[in-house]
């Protein structure tokens, strides 16, 4: 056996190895430096467009996954049973087996300038799952108020299939209500890490959707429906902004797209 061969070989060998682990760590060693300056020249272009921020933008980088979930059927006879305890005093139907309605024998009363607070002890003890939705608006056109469900304390967002929405009489009463609601919410995938909210910022500045001389009041981080079946939901990580608090824009939280929605949907009325 020729010793001093496999010995060149060896020293060949790692040669290789260490040339290749010094190009992977100098090649992570310039993504970590870039990221701060991209990141700084993004944030002088906004300052130069006069975008303003009422809100700290989240400095780690979150990791997220993409979820399954379908929409629950209620079960009559648990229905039934229920208006026993926590659904006691309500008039409850069900129509097309996943949309729970419930008109109150005694209306609710709220006040005239509505804070989500003052809902919390009746959605906790008068609602099924009650503690999974999170309130989005209070709407003048249709005396509405709308919920939706959250997992993880995550929103998800403009979802129909997991909304609570209470009406209001001409008193400012809730009167009625009508719930949707998803569940064996599902990962589909490892964790990976979602776009920071400064580059889908970005992406809204350049697009045009962010206007200068806006104001971002409110960031956070939930889900929007990306593929929506008859029997199953498949929904993504997505980046919330809300501009003057008076509409909201989206961007898909890992692939970076702005999620397109009527002028009516971005609005927020209240």
């Amino acid at each position: 056996m020729d010793w001093s061969k496999i010995k060149t070989i060896f020293i060949l060998t790692f040669l290789v190895l260490d040339i290749y682990l010094m190009y992977e760590f100098f090649k992570l060693k310039d993504a970590s430096q870039y990221e701060p300056m991209a990141q700084a020249s993004v944030e002088k272009r906004l300052k130069t467009d006069e975008i303003e921020f009422d809100v700290d933008l989240p400095k780690n980088n979150p990791k997220d996954r993409y979820l399954s979930a379908k929409p629950m059927v209620f079960d009559i006879e648990e229905m039934e049973e229920a208006k026993k305890s926590k659904l006691k005093g309500q008039d409850i139907t069900v129509t097309e087996g996943t949309v729970l309605n419930s008109v109150l024998d005694e209306p609710y009363k709220i006040s005239e300038k509505f804070n989500p607070s003052e809902l919390n002890s009746f959605i906790k003890n008068k609602v099924l799952y009650g503690d999974q939705y999170r309130f989005w608006e209070k709407s003048k056109n249709s005396n509405t108020l709308t919920y939706y469900q959250q997992f993880e304390d995550k929103m998800f967002y403009m979802n129909l299939n997991g909304e609570l929405t209470f009406y209001l009489n001409e008193e400012n009463e809730i009167v009625s209500y009508k719930q949707t609601m998803l569940e064996e919410i599902e990962e589909m995938q490892e964790s990976e890490k979602v776009i920071q909210p400064i580059k889908a910022i970005e992406t809204l500045s350049e697009n045009g959707s962010l206007q200068p001389k806006s104001k971002i009041t409110n960031v956070e981080l939930g889900y929007f429906t990306l593929v929506h079946s008859s029997s199953s939901l498949v929904l993504t990580p997505a980046w919330r902004f809300v501009i003057n608090g008076e509409e909201n824009l989206f961007v898909h939280a890992f692939e970076g797209q702005i999620i397109q929605l009527t002028n009516e949907e971005k609005k927020i009325v209240e």
